[in-house]
């Protein structure tokens, strides 16, 4: 069976239907079908459970806007569904750019129009980049020269968004994938925090859920977490009146360290 699972095949012939190769991927027969009946193979199906995504319709129309499951959390993160998105990036924006503009109250096409009027007294948008990725880019060469030997499969997310410069050398170098760098900065931490973030089994969507929990405003995790506290932790000197300030304090004597 496992030679015909990688057919086309009609959403309804559940003759190609491998469930030993759905069972490997975690899914039981009744998870597995609905993601086999659109199509997509065990390996496709696990990436976009493990991106948060677990309906398989929402992961067609995601694939459809052009977004894969390695990107898909930046979308979700600032609260654009699939539809959305795909207006976004068919009129060229990346994920931060229409975060912006979403929060100032304007939508695609009223953002396209601004960017057009911006044109006539300043530098036009730059194409269609992929979501997140930052307008500064160098030689890809020098890239991959600085931090191929330390992940390749690290290496190649930053490659796959066309961003080389010198910021993304720095978060590559720390073992941070390019769509976490990107949920990380919006965060505000460095690449050493995140790096430390990430040796505690955190990514960036569970540290934020974990400080939400906690009670502690956005605009302050970075400055607790720099400060090696713990969300408990910063909760519990927040109570006692510790305040934020005293925290970026904190962090700024660590990373002298």
């Amino acid at each position: 069976m496992s030679g015909r699972a990688s057919e086309r095949h009609e959403p309804d012939d559940r003759s190609y239907f491998d469930a030993d190769a759905w069972a490997r991927a975690g899914l039981s027969t009744a998870d597995a079908l609905p993601w086999f009946e659109r199509r997509f193979q065990p390996a496709e199906a696990k990436r976009w459970l493990q991106a948060g995504i677990s309906d398989p319709l929402d992961a067609s129309r995601w694939k459809i806007a052009g977004i894969g499951p390695d990107t898909v959390r930046e979308w979700l993160y600032v609260k654009i569904d699939a539809r959305e998105a795909a207006a976004w990036l068919e009129l060229g924006f990346t994920v931060a750019q229409a975060r912006r503009h979403k929060a100032a109250g304007r939508t695609p096409v009223q953002a396209y129009g601004q960017h057009h009027r911006a044109d006539a007294t300043g530098p036009a948008p730059r194409g269609h980049l992929l979501p997140g990725t930052p307008r500064h880019r160098v030689d890809p060469r020098h890239f991959m020269e600085a931090v191929r030997r330390r992940d390749p499969q690290v290496a190649n997310t930053y490659m796959q968004r066309q961003w080389f410069d010198d910021e993304a050398i720095a978060w590559a170098l720390h073992g941070i994938e390019a769509s976490e760098a990107m949920a990380w900065k919006e965060l505000g931490l460095t690449p050493v925090e995140a790096e430390r973030q990430q040796s505690n089994g955190m990514n960036a969507m569970q540290t934020v859920k974990a400080w939400w929990k906690a009670g502690i405003p956005f605009d302050e995790v970075a400055d607790w977490i720099g400060a090696g506290l713990t969300p408990a932790e910063a909760a519990a000197q927040r109570a006692n009146g510790v305040t934020a300030e005293r925290a970026a304090v904190l962090r700024s004597l660590r990373s002298d360290r």
